[in-house]
């Protein structure tokens, strides 16, 4: 029995990388392919009604991966026929890689400018509030001796 089990868990490994691959279809590489008919849109969802650039761009998919090449390489071939501008997102690689970095970039920097700037505020209000307490200590020192004066007058003689 636990030969048995020892050779199924053998067998289930061996077959795991089988099952991870999958042929690629058409509607794969159109999603990952902008259609050349001025549209700008991802292939797969090409809104002109009759484009004879998507049927002949999903051929020659069709055709490509009818001869077993694989997705990255009928990717690479429409590159190098129309350029890079043919990529559903841009690679990344070299300057491209800006692309991929630069909005990432730009929410930190954003929030560090409003982090500061929150930080300035708050040390702003509590300069402020320095302020203000200490006039306010002017104004109660004041109300203090009129009060120590009033209670004085009142203990002395009372309001007779």
């Amino acid at each position: 029995m636990k030969r048995k089990l020892g050779l199924l868990l053998i067998m289930v490994f061996l077959a795991l990388p089988a099952a991870n691959t999958y042929a690629a279809t058409v509607e794969d590489v159109a999603n990952q392919l902008i259609c050349q008919c001025g549209c700008t849109q991802v292939l797969s969802k090409c809104a002109e009604p009759v484009c004879a650039t998507r049927e002949s761009m999903k051929t020659e998919i069709r055709l490509q991966l009818g001869e077993g090449r694989t997705q990255q390489e009928i990717i690479q071939s429409f590159v190098a026929q129309y350029g890079e501008k043919v990529l559903a997102s841009p690679s990344k690689t070299g300057f491209n890689l800006t692309v991929w970095i630069a909005p990432i970039a730009a929410l930190l920097l954003g929030g560090v400018v409003i982090y500061m700037t929150i930080k300035k505020m708050l040390r702003r209000g509590d300069e402020q509030r320095v302020e203000i307490t200490a006039v306010a200590e002017k104004e109660d020192e004041g109300y203090r001796r009129r009060l120590e004066k009033d209670l004085k007058d009142f203990g002395d003689g009372g309001f007779r």
